[in-house]
């Protein structure tokens, strides 16, 4: 990813934090020149260094994978910033955002207990933000018949990415002065919900 030094987090704590945020990737490789891209859910272990998810067996994406070198890009909170926003007349139109990138090699997961853990965590980690139900009363697998869940497992492949390279890119507007960079995020915090959250990723940069 390209990242200048100024806007590189090389905070790997950070970037993991990240990804447990903002979980939903954009996972890219490549097969005999051709790319496959694939949008799903993915779930990150950083004790051991991997991300984790499943994909549909008859995407053909799934039959290639293992093996591959794959990069799984998170996208968090971005905003279009107008030059009309700065005290310098010669500015350009940009956008800020915040994204990381995990690049490795991917690894199809067959045994059926481990299977049932990603999707254990996956669906977990998601049902937990429900604001929709009573603590406790959350979506769980064990709500599926046997049967059901055999067949489930039996259409999907589940993998890991052995994380090679994990890399954190918070555009934030560091490269102005700090009246422009409080004046952009004044101006997104009237925004919606994207734009306030990168008004207030602005600030807490500033204050680092």
């Amino acid at each position: 990813m390209y990242s200048p030094p100024a806007f590189r987090n090389v905070d790997e704590r950070a970037a993991f934090d990240f990804i447990a945020e903002h979980g939903f990737a954009v996972l890219t490789s490549v097969n005999e020149g051709r790319p496959f891209v694939s949008h799903l859910p993915m779930i990150a272990d950083p004790a051991r260094r991997v991300v984790r998810g499943h994909l549909a067996r008859a995407n053909p994406q799934a039959s290639v994978l293992d093996g591959r070198l794959c990069v799984a890009a998170f996208i968090g909170p971005n905003a279009y910033v107008s030059p009309d926003w700065y005290g310098d007349a010669e500015q350009v139109p940009t956008w800020n955002y915040i994204a990381a990138h995990v690049e490795g090699a991917a690894r199809v997961v067959a045994e059926p207990g481990v299977v049932d853990r990603i999707l254990e965590e996956l669906s977990d980690r998601h049902e937990n933000r429900r604001r929709d139900l009573d603590v406790g009363k959350i979506w769980k697998m064990s709500k599926l018949p046997a049967e059901k869940l055999v067949k489930m497992r039996a259409a999907i492949v589940a993998f890991e990415i052995d994380i090679e390279r994990i890399e954190l890119k918070e555009k934030l507007s560091q490269n102005k002065t700090a009246d422009d960079a409080e004046a952009v995020a004044s101006k997104l915090a009237t925004g919606d919900e994207s734009a306030r959250a990168v008004a207030a990723a602005i600030r807490a940069a500033r204050r680092r």
